[in-house]
């Protein structure tokens, strides 16, 4: 996530010229105009939003490997077992589908609201703006990136 704060900066800026073309729509009842501004703000949530996610992603990614090579470099035959399977160094971890990256480096039993919980949730809505069902309502990219860190301080390597 070392990107995250070189990819939020333009976002805040690129939004606050919105919010102000906004307000000068508003005051001189341009409602059309108003209508369109809106709609811009919510694709530049949605492109920021999965830049950001992607930056969760090679996070999780990039603790799971390390969590697969600690653990399958255990002496403990029963501690290894598990990983044993898994090669770190395959790009895509021997196809290891993102849930289970996940649950190797987040507890599933977090709880409603948990670390994991946030990743499942941020991450069907990315599958749904990724792959075209753009969502109607804003999303709050300042909450996202908060959260986004609270789960980087969570992962388990």
């Amino acid at each position: 996530m070392r990107s995250l704060p070189q990819i939020v900066a333009p976002y805040e800026e690129i939004d606050r010229g919105f919010d102000s073309d906004l307000q000068v729509a508003l005051t001189i009842g341009d409602q059309a105009g108003a209508h369109r501004i809106d709609q811009k703000q919510l694709l530049n949530d949605q492109a920021y939003f999965v830049l950001c996610r992607g930056q969760l992603e090679a996070e999780i990614d990039e603790a799971c490997r390390t969590a697969i090579v600690r653990r399958g470099a255990h002496r403990n035959w029963e501690m290894r077992r598990g990983f044993d399977f898994y090669d770190p160094n395959d790009p895509r971890l021997s196809g290891l589908p993102f849930d289970r990256r996940v649950a190797i480096v987040l507890d599933r039993n977090g709880g409603r609201g948990g670390p994991w919980a946030t990743v499942m949730s941020y991450y069907a809505m990315r599958n749904k703006v990724a792959h075209g069902n753009l969502v109607a309502t804003r999303i709050d990219v300042a909450r996202v990136v908060q959260d986004l860190f609270v789960i980087q301080g969570a992962l388990t390597r």
